[in-house]
């Protein structure tokens, strides 16, 4: 096949990357993402993940957020290994409204001895992003999903709850809500700004036409 030929078959699009020599596996950008398109896990349920969403909706500032406060030098190591990491903690002037403690993705706050602690340690988290691929928009039968400026778009009166984009998705990142499909990429953009060490960015990717 002539280098002409190659270049003919190639497919080309724009995507969210996430570059892991960067990525310190907190989990933050989970928390912004609007459709739930970014799957993060963790083996070890109830171990803090300094994903930062209890600094954020704290009414009294009782817990440090970690804005500015990770480090160069630690970027691409795992979050439990960073400084700011050693130092959340839950302070005296909590007024124990219970919203972090309701609100945390992982359940990582305890109650002890009658006031809030933050469980600490490595919950061995992963995590993966929509890739954009469009097979969910593919395979709907109703015209539902539809792969729209770089994005998949809804439209929710036609989804009829079938399921068959979160058989397909080869992330599995895709997943059935009350109404309607949640867990596709709409290239936004709010995960590349919440992300504090700059892991995330959209850039245009070639391939020969497999799904990445």
């Amino acid at each position: 096949m002539t280098v002409q030929a190659q270049k003919a078959l190639q497919v080309s699009k724009r995507k969210v990357i996430r570059d892991f020599s960067k990525c310190i596996l907190c989990g933050r950008c989970r928390n912004i993402c609007p459709t739930k398109a970014i799957k993060f896990t963790v083996k070890i349920i109830g171990i803090c993940t300094h994903c930062n969403l209890c600094a954020e909706i704290c009414p009294v500032k009782a817990i440090d957020s970690f804005e500015g406060k990770i480090k160069q030098e630690e970027f691409g190591k795992l979050y439990f290994n960073s400084k700011s990491y050693e130092e959340r903690k839950i302070k005296i002037n909590c007024v124990m409204c219970m919203k972090c403690y309701e609100d945390c993705p992982v359940k990582a706050i305890k109650i002890v001895d009658g006031k809030l602690e933050i469980n600490k340690g490595n919950a061995y988290p992963s995590i993966i992003n929509c890739a954009l691929c469009s097979l969910c928009a593919k395979v709907c039968p109703n015209g539902a999903l539809r792969f729209e400026m770089n994005r998949i778009k809804l439209n929710p009166e036609l989804c009829t709850l079938c399921g068959e984009c979160v058989k397909i998705c080869p992330t599995q990142t895709m997943h059935l809500k009350d109404r309607y499909p949640g867990g596709y990429c709409v290239m936004c953009g709010r995960c590349i700004k919440a992300c504090p060490v700059g892991a995330l960015s959209i850039k245009a990717i070639a391939w020969g036409g497999e799904i990445l």
